[in-house]
């Protein structure tokens, strides 16, 4: 990595996010990740942060169930006056 371009620690967690949901270009990925391959605590952070990304993935991959899907309807429905005919 051209140490002058070391994007900090700042720079680096502020784009972690972005990075994991794979909105940044080629280039500033790949500033993030030396970043992290060469700074401990940004490295144990972003770690963290793609496994819980990994996490709420999968668990919203799954279907609401059918009977909690019409009780959020119904709910909407009740706060905003709509009855059913």
């Amino acid at each position: 990595m051209d140490m002058n371009r070391d994007c900090g620690c700042e720079s680096a967690r502020a784009r972690m996010g972005i990075l994991i949901d794979r909105e940044l270009t080629e280039l500033e990925c790949g500033d993030v990740r030396a970043h992290c391959e060469s700074c401990e605590s940004c490295q144990a952070e972003i770690v963290v942060l793609e496994k819980l990304t990994d996490r709420f993935r999968a668990a919203c991959a799954e279907p609401a169930p059918d009977s909690l899907r019409m009780s959020i309807l119904d709910s909407l429905k009740n706060q905003n006056g709509i009855v059913d005919a």
